[in-house]
């Protein structure tokens, strides 16, 4: 397995300059002449004798997501320039591929397709056409657009019955192939430069590329190799989740062969139908998949049976098992809340004491509604009054309609809906009067931290709970469930704090 990293600029001696200052961060680099122009056979020669690591020479036009506006003859007369100059590699397009030739030295070919408009069904089909173009030893490289999870989980399934061949989607939805490429069967998988001090920040070469420090921070301490077990984030959105890093980093201080990715999936059903490989060990479930995925499942735990929605799949044989550990995070959450919070005459100190407003009627709501069993007395309320009843009688709850929340009294406000989360920034879920004084509130949304529910509970004197304390809670148990070892918490929250630091 090779990383590659691919350099871009619109002149040969910032190209090279930059080259050289990252080939040493990598097993290959990429020399992208799309906008460079030829140097000349002898500048070419120079850089390669310079660098310590061996080069690939691209010329993309915009069939590759390139820029070169030359003409055919120039961009073959570069490549063949390249090789005769001391090239490890130059990669043609499969068009070109037969008018390009032999190339001299001991320079290797790498006969590339781009599929901009998609990811197909049948990529063995496009491997097999693109072969039609290549002599016996070449490289292939297949690069397909993806455009959710499933495409680039397609492309991860090709590659495991196709040895040798360099593949990974573009585009933002398929950015985990190329963190997962090597894992199944990539020779190469290629990065953008990452950021050095004193540098200007170097461009990306495609879409959904990643910078070469963020893709070595994906993989584990040894790096990735055929047993490396996949965990992720599964959700629409998911990319924005912070799962990834939270987990990730407590899969590495565990010093354990896995690592931790985010997958945007548009068919929760789809996806695991296709991810049936047995590197993928297990995903962490978000929104809307929640109830969905639950069908897929060929056990499930009694909190994700009773409440008809998980947020948690762990590898089981060929199949799934479910949890959910969002209910008892969020009982833990708000039993450690009331303590503080009942130290106010008047306010319960514990569940059994409390009554519950739960806003939002998914997953999360089914969750908070299990967690809190046992309070005084439940509610859930929705923008659609048939959701909340549909919740409210499948839970043994109450139901009240939207307008019907300021009537209502309760101890504990659990908010469960995606309102001023970044997916819906800066909406407040309910009107600040509707916010009883003096309650406590949770709200599920963890990013922003500072969410506009929690910002108007405090001017109502209301006791706050931030979503960073769902989060953590139910993300531990998600890693003993995965690993079967326990979480560090401590490692768990400062991870957390760092986070919200960076995002601030």
């Amino acid at each position: 397995m090779a990383t590659v990293v691919s350099v871009l600029a619109d002149d040969f001696e910032t190209l090279a300059r930059l080259a050289l200052r990252q080939a040493k961060l990598a097993e290959l680099v990429e020399l992208r002449m799309d906008r460079c122009g030829h140097p000349g056979v002898r500048r070419l020669a120079d850089f390669f004798r310079a660098c310590p690591k061996k080069a690939i020479v691209t010329v993309h036009g915009r069939e590759a997501f390139g820029d070169f506006a030359g003409s055919a003859d120039e961009r073959l007369g570069l490549l063949h320039d390249a090789a005769r100059a001391g090239a490890a590699f130059v990669d043609v397009d499969r068009g070109s591929s037969l008018e390009l030739g032999e190339v001299e030295g001991r320079c290797s070919r790498i006969v590339s397709h781009h599929e901009l408009g998609g990811t197909p069904n049948d990529l063995a089909a496009l491997e097999e056409d693109v072969r039609q173009y290549c002599y016996e030893n070449d490289l292939v490289k297949l690069v397909t657009h993806a455009t959710c999870a499933e495409d680039g989980v397609r492309m991860l399934r090709h590659l495991r019955g196709a040895p040798g061949l360099i593949g990974f989607c573009s585009g933002e939805a398929g950015s985990f192939t190329r963190v997962l490429a090597p894992v199944f069967g990539s020779p190469f998988t290629y990065a953008a430069p990452m950021e050095l001090p004193g540098e200007p920040l170097a461009p990306l070469t495609a879409p959904g590329q990643l910078r070469l420090n963020d893709l070595l921070a994906a993989w584990p301490p040894g790096g990735p190799g055929p047993g490396t077990a996949v965990f992720g984030v599964l959700g629409k959105p998911a990319r924005h989740s912070w799962s990834p890093r939270l987990l990730g980093m407590a899969l590495k201080a565990a010093r354990l062969d896995a690592l931790y990715l985010a997958f945007e999936a548009d068919d929760v059903e789809a996806f695991l139908t296709l991810a049936d490989d047995e590197n993928f060990r297990g995903f962490s479930v978000t929104a809307p998949f929640k109830e969905p995925a639950l069908k897929r499942v060929a056990h499930a735990d009694e909190d994700s049976s009773r409440i008809g929605a998980l947020n948690t799949l762990v590898r089981e044989g060929a199949g799934w098992r479910g949890r959910n550990t969002d209910v008892a995070a969020i009982r833990d959450a708000v039993e450690h809340a009331l303590t503080l919070h009942g130290r106010v005459d008047g306010r319960p100190t514990h569940l059994g004491d409390a009554k519950v407003l739960i806003l939002g009627a998914g997953g999360a709501a089914r969750a908070a509604v299990r967690g809190v069993r046992g309070s005084v007395r439940t509610t859930v309320a929705a923008r659609r009054f048939e959701r909340a009843e549909t919740v409210a009688n499948d839970l043994s709850v109450h139901a009240i309609p939207w307008d019907a929340i300021p009537a209502e009294e309760y101890d504990v406000l659990i908010h469960c809906t995606p309102a001023g989360s970044q997916a819906d920034p800066g909406t407040l879920v309910i009107l600040a009067d509707w916010i009883r004084p003096g309650s406590l509130v949770l709200d599920a949304v963890y990013r922003p931290v500072r969410t506009p529910l929690l910002m108007a509970a405090r001017e109502r004197e209301c006791t706050l709970v931030p979503g960073g304390e769902w989060f953590v809670r139910q993300a531990a148990a998600q890693f003993q469930h995965f690993t079967g070892q326990d979480a560090d918490h401590a490692l768990l929250r400062s991870t957390f704090h760092s986070l919200v630091e960076e995002d601030a």
